[in-house]
């Protein structure tokens, strides 16, 4: 199985035009048309059918097409400036291009139809320069128009991956709680302690310490992201538990810098992992599971082990849930994929450590 997430180069494409393009160009363009023409021809436009019908048509066919261009322009701003930063910038430069080209579409309307006696039209300087003043207008407007149109788009689609992230804590919290709280774990637990209580005392009172610390941990992971450092002593606890029950038929191994014990990680994620990988493969003395966790460099994690598959009949609902639970945390805080990679023998899972300042970017 794999699950993957590539990065590719930008291609060159067309605009992708939305329903909110459509409907800007719906609104604005007739009324940008009829300006136009009033300006250029007076009273003729609303008195002449003749010259309203082809002045109009011939205004939209010329207005249409440039459309492309404004759209072309737009879009690689967009993506040269993508940030809210960059809104003042990318606003000049684009009504400074739209303001250009409009004055060109302008000129070709007034000394086009003059040239060819398009319907009988003279040129009027005084309503060409004040054409030019109202595309100014226009053009500023319609900047305005689609920088606030996008950015509500972009708060709802912020507001909605919010709204998805809490879903993607909740159900972490829940199915951490569910592999611990499920009937065969608390079961497997107490008896632990109950064999560890007649044995040895000490051994019990640190099993009933590291107990409370996993359930503590599980109560209180609110937190939207913790340090790989705060993981790693929740994921001790964890495993000491493992361990007493499992003995020598788990091993956990850690290779860890220490420079990457201040980076972040969502809470939950490393226990959701290796409880995937115990309850998914058979474990036994003779044929330990060995987990190890290693840094891979500056940045990312790898999560290896070796495969000793369960014979099941599909694949259990928690399983893959755990599993892309955590996947799309990733996708919501950072945009990084995590990479899953498995073969007869070992799965490898890569998983990416989280600065700061990169939450903020992506938010």
């Amino acid at each position: 199985m794999t699950v993957n997430t590539h990065s590719t180069l930008p291609r060159f494409s067309l605009p992708q035009y939305t329903r909110k393009d459509l409907w800007i160009f719906a609104a604005v363009v007739p009324v940008i048309v009829l300006v136009y023409n009033s300006l250029i021809f007076g009273n003729r436009y609303f008195t002449e059918g003749r010259v309203f019908g082809w002045a109009s048509l011939c205004t939209l066919v010329i207005i249409g097409c440039f459309w492309f261009v404004f759209t072309r322009i737009a879009v690689m701003l967009r993506n040269r400036f993508p940030n809210d930063g960059d809104l003042m910038k990318r606003m000049a430069i684009s009504i400074f291009l739209f303001i250009l080209i409009n004055a060109l579409i302008v000129t070709i309307l007034f000394w086009g139809y003059d040239y060819f006696h398009f319907l009988n039209y003279e040129l009027n300087q005084v309503r060409y320069q004040w054409t030019l003043l109202s595309a100014a207008i226009f053009n500023v407007f319609i900047t305005i128009l689609h920088e606030g149109v996008d950015s509500f788009d972009k708060w709802k689609k912020t507001m909605l991956e919010t709204q998805q992230l809490k879903k993607e804590y909740m159900q972490s919290r829940l199915l951490g709680l569910k592999s611990q709280m499920n009937p065969h774990f608390l079961f497997n637990s107490l008896n632990s302690l109950s064999s560890l209580i007649g044995e040895d005392t000490v051994a019990a009172e640190k099993f009933l310490d590291e107990m409370s610390k996993v359930y503590r941990y599980l109560l209180r992971s609110d937190d939207k992201l913790v340090t790989l450092g705060t993981e790693l002593q929740f994921l001790d606890s964890y495993s000491y538990l493992l361990k007493v029950r499992y003995g020598d038929g788990i091993h956990i191994n850690r290779h860890i810098t220490t420079s990457q014990l201040s980076l972040l990680m969502p809470p939950l994620t490393l226990q959701l992992l290796v409880e995937n990988t115990f309850t998914t493969n058979v474990i036994s003395k003779d044929r330990p599971l060995v987990i190890t966790i290693s840094s891979l460099g500056e940045q990312w994690l790898q999560i290896q082990h070796n495969v000793q598959q369960k014979v099941r009949i599909g694949i259990p609902d928690v399983e893959m849930a755990g599993l892309d639970n955590i996947i799309n945390k990733y996708r919501l805080l950072c945009g990084q994929a995590v990479s899953i990679r498995q073969t007869e023998k070992q799965r490898i899972i890569h998983i990416p450590l989280i600065e700061a300042e990169e939450t903020k970017a992506h938010d």
